[in-house]
């Protein structure tokens, strides 16, 4: 697959020269490979993870989003130096939260730092993302892997922090939202890495593989592609046996892009979804779609339910924000 890259040893480096001269709103550290927005409040969100997926988590660095994402390689995690060294370019006094996703590899970086910045005098806690529903091929168990709902925690706490909530309440606020949130995802192509020259996972011209992860992890299930309408019915009815929802309840729905997948069916796919939530008696009261978060080249799509258990979440989603991912 061809690549728009130049060395692939260098793809975050040159990434974020390119966003430092798109957005210079936001503070580029190279030392860290960290995004920074100082948004004057007294709690600092922090986020990050392997690169690969914008726009997460850069694109959600800004006024009432995160202070700092940290990138690493990509499908890495950043390693605790630079997750440290992010950390304390802001102020010792203020309450630090990491919001991780569930990824053995990421948390270990995360809880590593933040032993070593506790140690130095810094107020840090970990609010741990697990929204996906996918279920282990081999166990039946549900993987529980942070992935395209961890937006929706940037969004709501970033907005959340920025009207003066304390860190105490913040992680006993993104602790209710995780529990109530819910992701499934389906791809059409494996993902090819800068540094790869093969898939991740073949899949035949018309097959598709469903529960697969946002780095290339392999799915539950392989099965020939009908439709969009079809493919909106499965991924939606396994997520309402997982959910449990209330016939009339509120949700916010979620359609992400996994990376390849066009605007036209990304907008064809939302429109089906929502279609079958009416259907299923559901208020679907809040609808983003678009590109939110990406496994690099894959072409694929997810879902992600939030069931609404307070009315202020809706005033947090739609609280105007800087973060250009988004608008």
């Amino acid at each position: 697959m061809k690549k728009l890259i130049n060395e692939s040893e260098n793809v975050v480096k040159e990434m974020l020269l390119g966003l430092n001269e798109v957005h210079p709103e936001l503070t580029v550290s190279m030392e860290f490979n960290s995004v920074i927005y100082d948004n004057q409040r007294k709690v600092v969100l922090i986020s990050g993870g392997g690169s690969g997926h914008e726009p997460l988590d850069i694109g959600y660095v800004g006024e009432n989003l995160l202070d700092a994402a940290i990138v690493g390689e990509p499908f890495v995690p950043p390693v605790a130096e630079q997750i440290v060294g992010t950390t304390e370019l802001f102020d010792k006094k203020k309450a630090i939260i990491f919001i991780v996703k569930n990824f053995e590899v990421d948390i270990t970086q995360f809880k590593l730092a933040a032993k070593q910045l506790k140690t130095a005098g810094y107020n840090v806690q970990i609010l741990i993302i697990d929204d996906d529903a996918s279920v282990d091929p081999q166990t039946k168990d549900i993987r529980k892997r942070g992935v395209a709902g961890t937006v929706l925690i940037h969004k709501i706490l970033g907005a959340a922090a920025g009207q003066g909530l304390d860190a105490d309440k913040l992680l006993e606020l993104g602790r209710i939202i995780n529990d109530n949130l819910y992701t499934l995802g389906v791809a059409m192509t494996g993902v090819e890495l800068p540094a790869e020259n093969k898939p991740s996972f073949d899949l035949e011209e018309n097959q598709i593989f469903y529960g697969v992860g946002i780095h290339g992890e392999t799915g539950y299930r392989r099965e020939e592609f009908i439709s969009s309408e079809l493919l909106g019915r499965e991924l939606v009815n396994k997520l309402f046996q997982i959910s449990e929802p209330s016939e009339d309840e509120d949700m916010m729905i979620l359609v992400n892009n996994l990376g390849n997948l066009t605007m036209m069916e990304n907008l064809i796919f939302t429109n089906d979804v929502v279609k079958l939530l009416k259907l299923k008696k559901i208020n679907p009261i809040l609808v983003k779609s678009g590109c939110y978060l990406s496994s690099y080249n894959m072409a694929g799509v997810s879902i992600t339910l939030l069931k609404i258990k307070d009315k202020k979440w809706i005033e947090y989603l739609t609280q105007e924000c800087g973060g250009f991912a988004w608008k």
